[in-house]
């Protein structure tokens, strides 16, 4: 029995729109998974697959949670307290305290997205796909060093060598280790940057600051602390 699974994009601005579009197509398009040999061919219902992409005020609405959504009262407690448990499951202290917990506990998951990532059965032993991922784009990287994914690391390299370099080279590169004059200045809410912007003029925004913020925070924890880059 082949699979027949179709991978179907809900795209919204409104996180209940989205649920009830995840759950009509749950309903509308379950497929069988089959399983068994080939001259005993089983299956079972259940297999649903899908992607939700929430955008806007969607994503405000789970940031802010009941508070945004008040006539569904507790029916979606998120809110920066699940937030950060959340976040807290992607992390190896919990998954090691999962697989301590017997198998009765109520505390424990049958398996959880990270510890799948981290730990990933195969019929050849586990894999560990972080490893994977980072040694992957590793031997990418050098086997191509053309390839300079922003300009962050040219910089880098510029301030560490910079006493190498004769005085008419550094008066040419010492311009581009300034911070550069705009109107204000901010940290990022995790302290890893500091973002220069101006507010009027052509040069203003036009996008929102802070889940500017916010995403190279998250930039920052992936590839450094996650990955295990270094700065």
């Amino acid at each position: 029995m082949k699979r027949n699974l179709k991978i179907v994009l809900i795209k919204e601005v409104d996180f209940m729109r989205a649920w009830i579009k995840l759950l009509e197509h749950c309903i509308r398009n379950e497929n069988l998974i089959p399983f068994g040999s080939k001259d005993d061919p089983k299956a079972i219902r259940g297999e649903v697959c899908s992607r939700v992409v929430l955008e806007q005020s969607a994503v405000k609405q789970v940031l802010d949670g009941i508070n945004y959504l008040p006539k569904y009262g507790k029916l979606f407690p998120f809110g920066a307290r699940f937030i950060e448990h959340y976040v807290n499951e992607y992390t190896l202290q919990y998954i090691e305290e999962q697989a301590m917990l017997g198998k009765e506990d109520k505390r424990k998951f049958t398996y959880t997205y990270y510890d799948r990532f981290k730990r990933y059965p195969t019929s050849n032993g586990i894999i560990d796909q972080v490893d994977a991922l980072r040694e992957n784009l590793k031997k990418q990287i050098e086997s191509n060093p053309a390839i300079t994914k922003c300009g962050f690391r040219m910089v880098n390299e510029i301030k560490q060598n910079f006493d190498l370099l004769n005085s008419s080279q550094q008066k040419i590169l010492a311009p581009l280790l300034q911070r550069p004059q705009m109107q204000k200045s901010i940290v990022t809410p995790k302290g890893y940057f500091r973002v220069h912007y101006d507010t009027t003029g052509v040069n203003a925004i036009g996008y929102n600051l802070t889940q500017f913020l916010q995403a190279l925070d998250s930039a920052y924890t992936f590839e450094v602390i996650f990955l295990g880059y270094s700065v």
